[in-house]
Protein backbone atom coordinates (compact mmCIF):
# COMPACT_ATOMS: atom_id res chain seq x y z
CA UNK A 1 0.00 0.00 0.00
CA UNK A 2 1.69 3.64 -0.87
CA UNK A 3 1.90 6.73 0.80
CA UNK A 4 -1.04 8.27 -1.14
CA UNK A 5 -3.82 5.40 -0.29
CA UNK A 6 -2.53 5.55 3.55
CA UNK A 7 -3.30 8.80 3.74
CA UNK A 8 -7.10 8.31 2.09
CA UNK A 9 -7.60 5.67 4.17
CA UNK A 10 -6.71 7.77 7.48
CA UNK A 11 -9.03 10.63 6.14
CA UNK A 12 -11.95 8.21 5.93
CA UNK A 13 -11.63 6.88 9.26
CA UNK A 14 -10.32 10.33 11.20
CA UNK A 15 -12.89 12.43 9.70
CA UNK A 16 -15.72 10.76 11.12
CA UNK A 17 -14.62 10.81 14.35
CA UNK A 18 -13.48 14.34 14.61
CA UNK A 19 -16.99 15.40 13.16
CA UNK A 20 -18.38 12.80 16.10
CA UNK A 21 -16.33 14.43 19.13
CA UNK A 22 -17.16 17.95 17.59
CA UNK A 23 -21.08 17.09 17.63
CA UNK A 24 -20.88 15.47 21.23
CA UNK A 25 -18.98 18.64 22.56
CA UNK A 26 -21.49 20.99 20.77
CA UNK A 27 -24.34 18.93 22.45
CA UNK A 28 -22.97 19.38 25.74
CA UNK A 29 -21.80 22.73 25.73
CA UNK A 30 -25.63 23.59 24.66
CA UNK A 31 -27.19 20.90 27.46
CA UNK A 32 -24.82 22.82 30.15
CA UNK A 33 -26.11 26.36 28.60
CA UNK A 34 -29.73 25.16 29.22
CA UNK A 35 -29.84 23.35 32.16
CA UNK A 36 -26.82 22.12 34.34
CA UNK A 37 -28.30 21.03 37.34
CA UNK A 38 -27.91 17.91 38.86
CA UNK A 39 -31.31 17.03 39.62
CA UNK A 40 -33.48 16.98 36.73
CA UNK A 41 -37.37 15.63 37.42
CA UNK A 42 -39.28 14.22 34.56
CA UNK A 43 -41.84 17.07 34.13
CA UNK A 44 -39.08 19.47 33.27
CA UNK A 45 -37.74 17.34 30.29
CA UNK A 46 -41.51 17.39 29.25
CA UNK A 47 -41.43 21.23 29.08
CA UNK A 48 -38.51 21.64 26.69
CA UNK A 49 -38.98 23.40 23.76
CA UNK A 50 -41.25 21.72 21.18
CA UNK A 51 -42.55 19.70 23.26
CA UNK A 52 -46.31 19.79 25.26
CA UNK A 53 -46.46 20.54 28.66
CA UNK A 54 -48.74 18.47 30.65
CA UNK A 55 -52.06 19.82 32.35
CA UNK A 56 -51.55 21.95 34.68
CA UNK A 57 -52.46 21.37 38.37
CA UNK A 58 -55.65 23.15 39.05
CA UNK A 59 -55.51 26.50 41.36
CA UNK A 60 -58.13 29.07 43.26
CA UNK A 61 -55.79 31.83 42.61
CA UNK A 62 -52.34 32.58 41.33
CA UNK A 63 -49.68 31.59 44.04
CA UNK A 64 -48.69 34.72 46.77
CA UNK A 65 -44.96 34.42 47.03
CA UNK A 66 -45.44 36.19 50.28
CA UNK A 67 -47.25 33.06 51.49
CA UNK A 68 -45.74 30.41 49.66
CA UNK A 69 -43.02 28.16 51.60
CA UNK A 70 -40.44 26.81 49.45
CA UNK A 71 -39.49 23.03 49.92
CA UNK A 72 -38.05 20.10 48.26
CA UNK A 73 -39.01 19.19 44.91
CA UNK A 74 -40.14 22.25 43.65
CA UNK A 75 -39.19 23.02 40.28
CA UNK A 76 -37.86 26.84 39.91
CA UNK A 77 -37.07 28.70 36.61
CA UNK A 78 -33.77 30.37 36.82
CA UNK A 79 -33.61 33.08 33.49
CA UNK A 80 -30.67 35.33 33.06
CA UNK A 81 -31.08 37.62 30.38
CA UNK A 82 -28.09 37.64 28.42
CA UNK A 83 -27.22 37.51 24.71
CA UNK A 84 -28.33 34.44 24.17
CA UNK A 85 -30.60 33.89 27.32
CA UNK A 86 -29.80 31.29 29.24
CA UNK A 87 -32.88 28.93 31.51
CA UNK A 88 -32.07 26.63 34.38
CA UNK A 89 -35.22 24.75 35.55
CA UNK A 90 -34.00 23.27 38.76
CA UNK A 91 -35.35 21.27 41.23
CA UNK A 92 -34.86 21.84 45.10
CA UNK A 93 -32.78 19.06 46.29
CA UNK A 94 -33.73 16.59 49.27
CA UNK A 95 -31.57 18.82 51.99
CA UNK A 96 -33.43 21.73 50.80
CA UNK A 97 -30.89 23.81 48.41
CA UNK A 98 -30.94 25.41 45.38
CA UNK A 99 -27.92 24.61 42.86
CA UNK A 100 -27.85 27.45 39.87
CA UNK A 101 -25.32 26.44 37.76
CA UNK A 102 -22.41 29.16 37.73
CA UNK A 103 -23.77 30.89 40.88
CA UNK A 104 -23.62 28.30 43.79
CA UNK A 105 -25.90 26.09 45.98
CA UNK A 106 -28.13 28.00 47.93
CA UNK A 107 -29.94 27.00 51.06
CA UNK A 108 -33.99 27.76 50.58
CA UNK A 109 -36.19 25.72 52.26
CA UNK A 110 -38.34 26.66 54.84
CA UNK A 111 -37.97 30.19 52.98
CA UNK A 112 -40.89 31.81 51.45
CA UNK A 113 -40.98 31.73 47.37
CA UNK A 114 -40.69 36.03 47.24
CA UNK A 115 -37.42 35.26 50.13
CA UNK A 116 -35.76 32.88 47.65
CA UNK A 117 -36.00 34.93 44.79
CA UNK A 118 -34.17 38.11 46.60
CA UNK A 119 -31.44 35.13 48.06
CA UNK A 120 -31.15 34.00 44.09
CA UNK A 121 -31.54 37.06 42.43
CA UNK A 122 -28.50 38.68 44.62
CA UNK A 123 -26.51 35.65 43.91
CA UNK A 124 -26.96 36.43 40.84
CA UNK A 125 -26.24 40.05 40.78
CA UNK A 126 -22.69 39.17 42.68
CA UNK A 127 -21.56 36.55 40.19
CA UNK A 128 -22.51 38.43 36.97
CA UNK A 129 -22.70 42.38 37.22
CA UNK A 130 -24.48 43.08 33.95
CA UNK A 131 -26.80 40.39 33.67
CA UNK A 132 -30.37 40.62 34.67
CA UNK A 133 -32.31 37.88 35.92
CA UNK A 134 -36.00 36.08 36.87
CA UNK A 135 -37.00 33.78 39.13
CA UNK A 136 -40.44 31.56 38.95
CA UNK A 137 -42.16 28.63 40.36
CA UNK A 138 -42.70 26.18 37.75
CA UNK A 139 -43.97 22.95 39.55
CA UNK A 140 -45.14 23.08 43.27
CA UNK A 141 -43.45 19.81 45.36
CA UNK A 142 -46.28 17.03 46.47
CA UNK A 143 -46.26 17.02 50.55
CA UNK A 144 -47.40 14.74 53.21
CA UNK A 145 -49.84 16.03 55.76
CA UNK A 146 -51.74 14.46 58.57
CA UNK A 147 -55.35 15.33 59.37
CA UNK A 148 -56.76 14.81 63.56
CA UNK A 149 -59.34 15.65 65.21
CA UNK A 150 -63.22 16.60 63.99
CA UNK A 151 -62.97 14.48 60.44
CA UNK A 152 -64.49 11.41 58.64
CA UNK A 153 -61.11 10.01 58.34
CA UNK A 154 -57.58 10.67 60.67
CA UNK A 155 -54.76 9.87 58.84
CA UNK A 156 -51.61 11.12 56.11
CA UNK A 157 -52.37 12.93 52.99
CA UNK A 158 -50.33 13.41 49.69
CA UNK A 159 -51.19 16.85 48.73
CA UNK A 160 -49.61 19.64 46.35
CA UNK A 161 -47.83 22.59 48.49
CA UNK A 162 -50.29 25.13 46.59
CA UNK A 163 -53.01 23.47 48.13
CA UNK A 164 -54.67 24.92 51.44
CA UNK A 165 -56.12 23.42 54.42
CA UNK A 166 -59.51 23.76 53.64
CA UNK A 167 -58.26 21.34 50.17
CA UNK A 168 -56.72 18.50 53.11
CA UNK A 169 -59.54 18.86 55.37
CA UNK A 170 -62.49 18.24 52.44
CA UNK A 171 -60.14 14.68 51.09
CA UNK A 172 -60.48 13.42 54.76
CA UNK A 173 -63.91 14.07 54.99
CA UNK A 174 -64.62 12.17 51.82
CA UNK A 175 -67.40 9.42 52.56
CA UNK A 176 -66.46 5.47 52.01
CA UNK A 177 -69.04 2.88 51.37
CA UNK A 178 -68.71 2.11 55.24
CA UNK A 179 -69.60 5.38 56.28
CA UNK A 180 -73.35 5.43 57.35
CA UNK A 181 -75.45 9.17 56.71
CA UNK A 182 -75.34 9.24 60.15
CA UNK A 183 -71.81 9.70 60.98
CA UNK A 184 -71.28 11.80 58.40
CA UNK A 185 -74.54 13.92 59.43
CA UNK A 186 -72.90 14.07 62.75
CA UNK A 187 -69.02 14.46 62.01
CA UNK A 188 -70.25 17.92 60.09
CA UNK A 189 -72.27 18.98 62.65
CA UNK A 190 -69.32 18.91 65.61
CA UNK A 191 -66.43 19.77 63.05
CA UNK A 192 -65.24 23.19 63.93
CA UNK A 193 -64.62 25.36 60.94
CA UNK A 194 -63.24 28.52 62.69
CA UNK A 195 -60.82 26.92 65.13
CA UNK A 196 -58.27 25.09 63.74
CA UNK A 197 -54.67 24.84 64.00
CA UNK A 198 -52.04 23.59 61.95
CA UNK A 199 -48.83 22.65 63.34
CA UNK A 200 -45.65 22.81 61.22
CA UNK A 201 -42.55 21.13 60.96
CA UNK A 202 -40.26 24.30 62.94
CA UNK A 203 -42.86 24.19 65.70
CA UNK A 204 -44.78 27.04 64.63
CA UNK A 205 -48.30 27.40 64.05
CA UNK A 206 -51.02 28.42 62.16
CA UNK A 207 -54.63 29.50 63.56
CA UNK A 208 -57.17 28.48 60.78
CA UNK A 209 -60.37 30.47 60.19
CA UNK A 210 -62.17 28.63 56.93
CA UNK A 211 -65.30 31.08 57.63
CA UNK A 212 -63.41 34.65 57.36
CA UNK A 213 -61.63 33.28 54.83
CA UNK A 214 -64.54 32.56 52.63
CA UNK A 215 -65.60 35.89 53.53
CA UNK A 216 -62.33 38.19 53.06
CA UNK A 217 -60.27 35.66 51.21
CA UNK A 218 -57.45 36.53 53.23
CA UNK A 219 -54.88 34.22 52.74
CA UNK A 220 -53.40 33.74 56.23
CA UNK A 221 -56.73 32.67 57.32
CA UNK A 222 -56.18 29.76 54.93
CA UNK A 223 -52.82 28.88 54.34
CA UNK A 224 -50.71 27.00 52.00
CA UNK A 225 -49.64 23.01 52.84
CA UNK A 226 -46.27 22.06 53.95
CA UNK A 227 -44.50 19.12 54.27
CA UNK A 228 -45.40 17.43 57.85
CA UNK A 229 -48.20 19.48 58.64
CA UNK A 230 -50.26 18.60 61.09
CA UNK A 231 -54.05 19.64 60.76
CA UNK A 232 -55.92 19.48 64.13
CA UNK A 233 -59.68 19.70 63.17
CA UNK A 234 -61.45 20.85 66.89
CA UNK A 235 -64.62 20.48 68.24
CA UNK A 236 -67.23 23.00 67.95
CA UNK A 237 -69.98 24.16 70.26
CA UNK A 238 -72.94 25.76 68.54
CA UNK A 239 -74.77 26.02 71.74
CA UNK A 240 -73.01 28.53 73.80
CA UNK A 241 -69.68 29.79 71.90
CA UNK A 242 -71.56 31.43 69.56
CA UNK A 243 -73.06 34.80 68.24
CA UNK A 244 -75.65 35.36 65.80
CA UNK A 245 -75.71 38.34 62.82
CA UNK A 246 -79.60 38.30 62.04
CA UNK A 247 -82.00 40.76 59.60
CA UNK A 248 -80.82 42.47 56.87
CA UNK A 249 -77.71 40.71 56.43
CA UNK A 250 -76.73 38.50 53.11
CA UNK A 251 -76.39 34.94 55.53
CA UNK A 252 -78.13 36.22 58.21
CA UNK A 253 -77.69 32.82 61.08
CA UNK A 254 -75.68 31.43 64.05
CA UNK A 255 -71.97 31.21 63.87
CA UNK A 256 -69.21 29.89 65.95
CA UNK A 257 -67.46 32.82 68.07
CA UNK A 258 -63.42 32.91 68.26
CA UNK A 259 -62.11 34.96 71.10
CA UNK A 260 -61.23 38.54 69.22
CA UNK A 261 -64.25 38.83 66.74
CA UNK A 262 -65.58 42.25 66.10
CA UNK A 263 -68.66 43.58 64.49
CA UNK A 264 -67.22 43.94 61.53
CA UNK A 265 -65.89 40.55 61.49
CA UNK A 266 -69.67 39.30 62.12
CA UNK A 267 -70.01 41.70 59.03
CA UNK A 268 -67.93 40.05 56.83
CA UNK A 269 -69.34 36.79 57.52
CA UNK A 270 -72.63 37.11 57.07
CA UNK A 271 -71.59 39.16 53.46
CA UNK A 272 -72.46 42.18 54.36
CA UNK A 273 -75.48 44.57 54.47
CA UNK A 274 -78.28 44.39 51.81
CA UNK A 275 -79.92 47.74 50.29
CA UNK A 276 -83.23 47.31 52.55
CA UNK A 277 -80.82 47.40 55.63
CA UNK A 278 -81.26 50.59 58.02
CA UNK A 279 -77.54 50.59 58.62
CA UNK A 280 -77.41 53.12 61.05
CA UNK A 281 -79.14 52.15 64.10
CA UNK A 282 -78.34 48.32 64.16
CA UNK A 283 -78.95 46.27 67.66
CA UNK A 284 -76.14 44.82 69.31
CA UNK A 285 -77.15 42.87 72.48
CA UNK A 286 -74.80 41.04 75.09
CA UNK A 287 -75.88 38.53 77.67
CA UNK A 288 -74.66 38.74 80.85
CA UNK A 289 -71.98 35.91 82.17
CA UNK A 290 -74.84 34.38 84.37
CA UNK A 291 -77.22 34.27 80.83
CA UNK A 292 -80.35 36.24 83.15
CA UNK A 293 -79.59 39.77 81.90
CA UNK A 294 -79.45 41.78 78.59
CA UNK A 295 -77.62 44.89 77.83
CA UNK A 296 -78.54 46.31 74.71
CA UNK A 297 -77.17 49.35 72.45
CA UNK A 298 -77.20 50.60 69.18
CA UNK A 299 -74.29 50.57 66.89
CA UNK A 300 -73.97 52.80 62.88
CA UNK A 301 -72.99 49.92 60.97
CA UNK A 302 -72.77 52.76 57.77
CA UNK A 303 -69.87 54.71 59.85
CA UNK A 304 -68.33 51.30 60.74
CA UNK A 305 -67.98 50.15 57.34
CA UNK A 306 -66.16 53.55 56.12
CA UNK A 307 -63.95 52.99 59.03
CA UNK A 308 -65.16 56.22 60.89
CA UNK A 309 -66.87 54.22 64.14
CA UNK A 310 -65.46 52.24 66.60
CA UNK A 311 -65.31 48.75 66.09
CA UNK A 312 -66.92 47.02 69.30
CA UNK A 313 -65.20 43.50 70.49
CA UNK A 314 -67.90 40.26 70.51
CA UNK A 315 -68.44 37.82 73.38
CA UNK A 316 -70.45 34.51 72.87
CA UNK A 317 -74.09 35.04 73.36
CA UNK A 318 -73.98 38.34 71.32
CA UNK A 319 -76.21 39.06 68.94
CA UNK A 320 -76.76 41.82 66.39
CA UNK A 321 -80.02 42.95 64.35
CA UNK A 322 -79.94 44.87 61.36
CA UNK A 323 -83.60 46.28 60.85
CA UNK A 324 -85.42 46.58 57.29
CA UNK A 325 -86.15 49.63 56.07
CA UNK A 326 -89.99 50.20 55.04
CA UNK A 327 -90.26 49.86 51.41
CA UNK A 328 -93.33 49.72 49.32
CA UNK A 329 -92.04 50.39 45.94
CA UNK A 330 -92.09 45.98 44.94
CA UNK A 331 -93.41 43.98 41.88
CA UNK A 332 -96.89 43.92 42.09
CA UNK A 333 -98.81 42.51 39.86
CA UNK A 334 -101.81 40.45 38.67
CA UNK A 335 -102.08 38.85 35.34
CA UNK A 336 -105.39 38.78 33.17
CA UNK A 337 -106.17 35.37 31.14
CA UNK A 338 -108.75 34.70 28.13
CA UNK A 339 -111.34 37.06 26.88
CA UNK A 340 -109.64 40.64 27.37
CA UNK A 341 -108.05 42.55 23.69
CA UNK A 342 -104.39 42.42 25.15
CA UNK A 343 -104.08 39.23 27.99
CA UNK A 344 -101.18 39.54 29.89
CA UNK A 345 -99.04 41.11 32.91
CA UNK A 346 -100.37 44.16 34.98
CA UNK A 347 -98.65 46.56 37.29
CA UNK A 348 -100.69 47.18 40.31
CA UNK A 349 -100.57 49.81 43.56
CA UNK A 350 -101.00 47.87 47.07
CA UNK A 351 -104.41 48.03 47.89
CA UNK A 352 -105.25 50.88 45.80
CA UNK A 353 -106.10 49.28 42.34
CA UNK A 354 -109.45 47.74 41.52
CA UNK A 355 -110.70 45.11 38.94
CA UNK A 356 -111.83 47.50 36.71
CA UNK A 357 -108.85 49.39 36.40
CA UNK A 358 -106.66 46.27 35.37
CA UNK A 359 -109.50 45.77 33.07
CA UNK A 360 -109.54 48.69 31.08
CA UNK A 361 -105.82 48.28 30.72
CA UNK A 362 -106.17 45.02 29.34
CA UNK A 363 -108.26 46.31 26.76
CA UNK A 364 -111.84 45.32 27.73
CA UNK A 365 -113.42 42.42 27.65
CA UNK A 366 -114.62 41.01 23.99
CA UNK A 367 -117.67 39.37 22.46
CA UNK A 368 -116.56 35.99 23.03
CA UNK A 369 -116.31 36.76 27.19
CA UNK A 370 -118.50 34.20 28.99
CA UNK A 371 -118.80 37.20 32.47
CA UNK A 372 -120.85 34.53 34.04
CA UNK A 373 -117.68 31.91 34.21
CA UNK A 374 -115.49 34.62 35.10
CA UNK A 375 -113.38 34.32 38.43
CA UNK A 376 -110.82 36.07 40.03
CA UNK A 377 -108.19 33.98 41.91
CA UNK A 378 -105.58 34.64 44.96
CA UNK A 379 -103.37 33.01 46.66
CA UNK A 380 -102.86 34.42 50.35
CA UNK A 381 -101.28 31.34 52.13
CA UNK A 382 -97.31 31.64 50.65
CA UNK A 383 -95.84 28.46 49.19
CA UNK A 384 -93.81 27.96 52.22
CA UNK A 385 -97.00 28.56 54.48
CA UNK A 386 -98.92 25.93 52.77
CA UNK A 387 -97.98 22.67 55.30
CA UNK A 388 -98.49 24.70 58.51
CA UNK A 389 -101.67 25.83 57.07
CA UNK A 390 -102.72 22.49 55.86
CA UNK A 391 -101.42 20.60 59.51
CA UNK A 392 -103.40 24.03 61.60
CA UNK A 393 -106.67 23.18 58.99
CA UNK A 394 -107.10 19.53 60.82
CA UNK A 395 -107.18 20.84 64.22
CA UNK A 396 -110.86 21.19 64.38
CA UNK A 397 -113.49 18.75 65.45
CA UNK A 398 -114.42 17.07 61.99
CA UNK A 399 -116.15 14.22 61.96
CA UNK A 400 -114.77 11.37 60.30
CA UNK A 401 -117.52 11.67 57.60
CA UNK A 402 -116.56 14.85 56.68
CA UNK A 403 -112.62 14.34 57.23
CA UNK A 404 -112.53 13.62 53.77
CA UNK A 405 -114.02 16.46 52.41
CA UNK A 406 -112.65 18.67 54.33
CA UNK A 407 -109.21 17.82 53.64
CA UNK A 408 -110.16 18.12 49.88
CA UNK A 409 -111.39 21.30 50.30
CA UNK A 410 -108.86 22.15 51.77
CA UNK A 411 -106.41 21.46 49.10
CA UNK A 412 -108.60 23.14 46.78
CA UNK A 413 -108.52 26.42 49.20
CA UNK A 414 -104.81 26.15 49.14
CA UNK A 415 -104.12 25.88 45.59
CA UNK A 416 -106.68 28.36 44.48
CA UNK A 417 -108.83 30.49 46.56
CA UNK A 418 -111.71 32.53 44.61
CA UNK A 419 -112.98 36.00 45.47
CA UNK A 420 -116.66 36.14 44.88
CA UNK A 421 -117.01 38.76 41.70
CA UNK A 422 -120.03 38.78 39.56
CA UNK A 423 -118.18 39.82 36.63
CA UNK A 424 -121.71 40.67 35.07
CA UNK A 425 -122.64 42.87 37.41
CA UNK A 426 -119.13 44.34 37.76
CA UNK A 427 -119.47 45.17 33.78
CA UNK A 428 -122.61 46.77 33.74
CA UNK A 429 -121.78 49.02 35.74
CA UNK A 430 -124.46 48.79 38.79
CA UNK A 431 -122.47 47.49 41.51
CA UNK A 432 -120.03 48.69 42.89
CA UNK A 433 -119.18 46.23 45.02
CA UNK A 434 -118.28 43.98 42.61
CA UNK A 435 -115.13 46.31 41.87
CA UNK A 436 -112.92 44.87 44.81
CA UNK A 437 -109.23 45.80 45.14
CA UNK A 438 -106.73 43.40 43.90
CA UNK A 439 -103.58 42.07 45.83
CA UNK A 440 -100.30 41.20 44.28
CA UNK A 441 -100.22 37.78 42.41
CA UNK A 442 -104.16 38.09 41.78
CA UNK A 443 -105.14 36.24 38.53
CA UNK A 444 -108.58 37.35 36.67
CA UNK A 445 -109.37 34.55 34.56
CA UNK A 446 -111.86 35.40 31.45
CA UNK A 447 -113.29 32.24 29.36
CA UNK A 448 -114.53 31.78 26.26
CA UNK A 449 -118.59 31.48 26.09
CA UNK A 450 -119.22 27.65 25.74
CA UNK A 451 -122.27 27.23 23.61
CA UNK A 452 -122.70 23.21 24.24
CA UNK A 453 -123.35 21.41 27.48
CA UNK A 454 -121.14 18.26 27.48
CA UNK A 455 -122.54 15.10 28.26
CA UNK A 456 -120.97 11.73 29.18
CA UNK A 457 -120.70 8.72 31.01
CA UNK A 458 -123.53 5.85 30.41
CA UNK A 459 -125.33 7.94 27.09
CA UNK A 460 -124.90 6.55 23.71
CA UNK A 461 -123.22 8.96 22.08
CA UNK A 462 -121.18 11.19 24.59
CA UNK A 463 -119.74 14.92 23.50
CA UNK A 464 -121.31 18.24 22.90
CA UNK A 465 -124.68 18.89 22.91
CA UNK A 466 -125.72 22.47 21.63
CA UNK A 467 -127.56 25.32 24.58
CA UNK A 468 -130.71 26.11 24.43
CA UNK A 469 -132.06 28.01 27.20
CA UNK A 470 -134.52 25.91 29.66
CA UNK A 471 -134.03 22.65 28.04
CA UNK A 472 -134.07 19.81 30.59
CA UNK A 473 -131.15 17.62 31.44
CA UNK A 474 -133.20 14.66 30.24
CA UNK A 475 -133.91 16.57 26.82
CA UNK A 476 -129.75 17.02 26.68
CA UNK A 477 -129.26 13.03 27.72
CA UNK A 478 -131.84 12.39 24.30
CA UNK A 479 -129.91 14.13 22.12
CA UNK A 480 -127.29 12.43 23.14
CA UNK A 481 -128.59 8.81 21.99
CA UNK A 482 -130.28 8.24 25.60
CA UNK A 483 -129.14 5.97 27.94
CA UNK A 484 -127.02 2.76 28.12
CA UNK A 485 -128.38 -0.11 29.77
CA UNK A 486 -125.75 0.12 32.18
CA UNK A 487 -126.61 4.16 33.14
CA UNK A 488 -127.82 4.36 36.92
CA UNK A 489 -130.56 6.92 35.46
CA UNK A 490 -131.68 7.85 39.05
CA UNK A 491 -128.25 9.36 40.26
CA UNK A 492 -127.43 11.63 37.19
CA UNK A 493 -125.52 14.79 38.47
CA UNK A 494 -125.25 18.51 36.95
CA UNK A 495 -121.46 19.62 37.12
CA UNK A 496 -121.58 23.28 37.18
CA UNK A 497 -118.91 24.61 34.80
CA UNK A 498 -117.53 27.29 36.56
CA UNK A 499 -117.44 25.83 39.87
CA UNK A 500 -117.27 21.85 38.85
CA UNK A 501 -119.50 21.73 41.59
CA UNK A 502 -122.03 18.40 41.44
CA UNK A 503 -125.48 18.92 41.87
CA UNK A 504 -128.57 16.82 41.65
CA UNK A 505 -131.55 17.47 38.83
CA UNK A 506 -134.03 19.54 40.52
CA UNK A 507 -131.46 21.38 42.47
CA UNK A 508 -130.09 24.07 39.22
CA UNK A 509 -130.83 24.46 35.51
CA UNK A 510 -128.45 23.25 33.21
CA UNK A 511 -126.45 26.32 31.63
CA UNK A 512 -124.11 26.90 29.13
CA UNK A 513 -120.79 25.05 29.65
CA UNK A 514 -122.44 22.76 32.40
CA UNK A 515 -121.76 19.03 32.49
CA UNK A 516 -123.97 16.16 32.64
CA UNK A 517 -123.09 13.10 34.08
CA UNK A 518 -124.25 9.87 33.69
CA UNK A 519 -122.97 7.24 36.29
CA UNK A 520 -122.83 3.46 35.91
CA UNK A 521 -125.02 0.82 37.25
CA UNK A 522 -122.26 -1.14 39.40
CA UNK A 523 -121.56 -4.91 38.47
CA UNK A 524 -122.44 -6.65 41.81
CA UNK A 525 -121.67 -10.91 41.65
CA UNK A 526 -124.57 -13.00 42.79
CA UNK A 527 -122.92 -13.23 46.23
CA UNK A 528 -123.72 -10.08 46.79
CA UNK A 529 -127.36 -10.30 46.34
CA UNK A 530 -127.32 -13.45 48.57
CA UNK A 531 -125.57 -11.54 50.91
CA UNK A 532 -127.88 -8.55 51.00
CA UNK A 533 -130.91 -11.15 51.29
CA UNK A 534 -129.98 -13.11 54.81
CA UNK A 535 -129.08 -9.72 56.01
CA UNK A 536 -132.34 -8.77 55.60
CA UNK A 537 -133.38 -11.71 56.36
CA UNK A 538 -131.82 -11.87 59.53
CA UNK A 539 -133.09 -8.36 60.82
CA UNK A 540 -136.89 -9.30 59.82
CA UNK A 541 -136.30 -12.81 62.16
CA UNK A 542 -135.04 -10.20 64.75
CA UNK A 543 -138.19 -7.90 64.35
CA UNK A 544 -140.56 -10.78 64.58
CA UNK A 545 -139.33 -12.28 66.95
CA UNK A 546 -139.38 -8.79 69.16
CA UNK A 547 -142.92 -8.70 67.95
CA UNK A 548 -143.63 -12.10 69.42
CA UNK A 549 -141.95 -11.13 72.64
CA UNK A 550 -144.15 -7.91 73.24
CA UNK A 551 -146.94 -9.69 71.91
CA UNK A 552 -146.73 -12.43 74.51
CA UNK A 553 -145.99 -9.66 77.33
CA UNK A 554 -149.07 -7.89 76.77
CA UNK A 555 -151.11 -11.15 76.78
Amino acid sequence: MNVRNIRRLAALVVAPVIVLIAGAQHAAAQTSQQNSAPVESALLEKLQPGQRPEAGIALGATVDPDQYYVGPADVISVNLWASPPIQHRLEVTPEGTLIVPTVGELKVSNLTLSEVKEMVLAAVKRRFLNISATVTLLKPRSVVVSIRGEVLHEGEYILYATDRTNQAINLANVPSPADDQLRIAEVKRRMSLRSLVVTHKDGSRSHVDLIKFLATGEDTLNPYLREGDVIVVTQRDLSNNVFGIYGEVSLPGRYEFVEGDRVSDALLIAQGLTKNAVADSAELSHLSADGRTMRMEMIDLGSLVRGSAEDKALSSGDRIVVRRTSELRADYRVRVEGEVRFPGTYPITKDRTRISEVIRQAGGFTEFAALGAAELTRHSVQPWEVELDRLMSLRGGVSWEDSLDYIHETELRLRKEIVNVDFTQLSGGGDTLQDVYLQDEDVIRVPAVSRTVYVFGQVVSPGHIPFLERESPDSYILKAGGFTERARTDDVKIIKGRTKQWLAIGETEVEAGDYIWVPKDPDRPFSYYMSTAANAAAVLSVIVGMAAVIISLNN
